[in-house]
């Protein structure tokens, strides 16, 4: 909810949100970058679920990856993060899914001026799920105008929790985004198409009230 409260550019957007906070900055209106402490994009390390996101951009860094209505909390640590997330000089964005609503099935649809968006959430028989989906129409919208705008981007998040018994829970969570632009015009002929992939599997045992276990595999790709 606070992140769709803030005014945003065509929609909310994680990154355009994060750009308000002290000690961060961005380098023009047209880039979701962030510039932390006086550190470049790349000295970032965000995570999804637990696993690096590599390329976390869509529209040449004009807006982040991240589903607004997918996300269930985000922190981030702009200086003396723990030494379990070395390799980065600037900051910690740490993203986490929604767990999926387990008491009942909900849903929520939006249209933006960008793009189209869709969440889905329920409980079922060991846990809870949640589904999210959002792609742009601007090169379906742009044929109706007889303008031709070969590109778009989508995104989905996937996140299944098993509440195994009362000292443990295991879940399952799957992230996939797209770009793509192919360009056919005056004998120049362009295509990029590049993307992330990830997935993360979770075991939290607990032993008691002050001891417990966190177990994480996961893999990411961008391409």
């Amino acid at each position: 909810p606070q992140l769709r409260s803030i005014p945003q550019i065509a929609e909310p957007d994680l990154f355009r949100a994060i750009q308000m906070l002290p000690g961060v900055a961005t380098l023009s209106d047209f880039s979701a970058g962030l510039y932390v402490r006086g550190g470049s994009p790349d000295q970032n390390l965000i995570l999804l679920d637990h696993i690096d996101v590599y390329n976390p951009n869509h529209m040449f860094g004009f807006f982040s990856s991240f589903n607004t209505d997918a996300i269930k909390s985000v922190e981030l640590l702009k200086g003396g993060f723990p030494a379990s997330y070395g390799g980065r000089l600037s900051s910690v964005l740490n993203v986490i899914n929604k767990e999926g609503n387990r008491e009942e099935f909900q849903g929520v649809a939006r249209l933006s001026l960008l793009s189209s968006n869709a969440t889905l959430e329920g409980p079922w028989k060991y846990g809870s799920w949640m589904v999210s989906g959002r792609r742009t129409y601007l090169d379906l919208a742009s044929k109706i105008v007889d303008f031709d705008l070969p590109y778009y981007f989508y995104d989905g998040h996937a996140r299944i929790n098993f509440d195994i018994d009362q000292n443990n829970q295991a879940s399952l969570s799957l992230y996939l985004g797209n770009d793509k632009l192919n360009m056919e015009q005056g004998g120049t002929d362009i295509l990029l198409d590049w993307g992330n992939k990830t997935f993360s599997a979770q075991w939290t045992h607990l032993f008691s009230s002050k001891f417990f276990s966190h177990f994480v595999v996961a893999g990411s790709r961008f391409e």
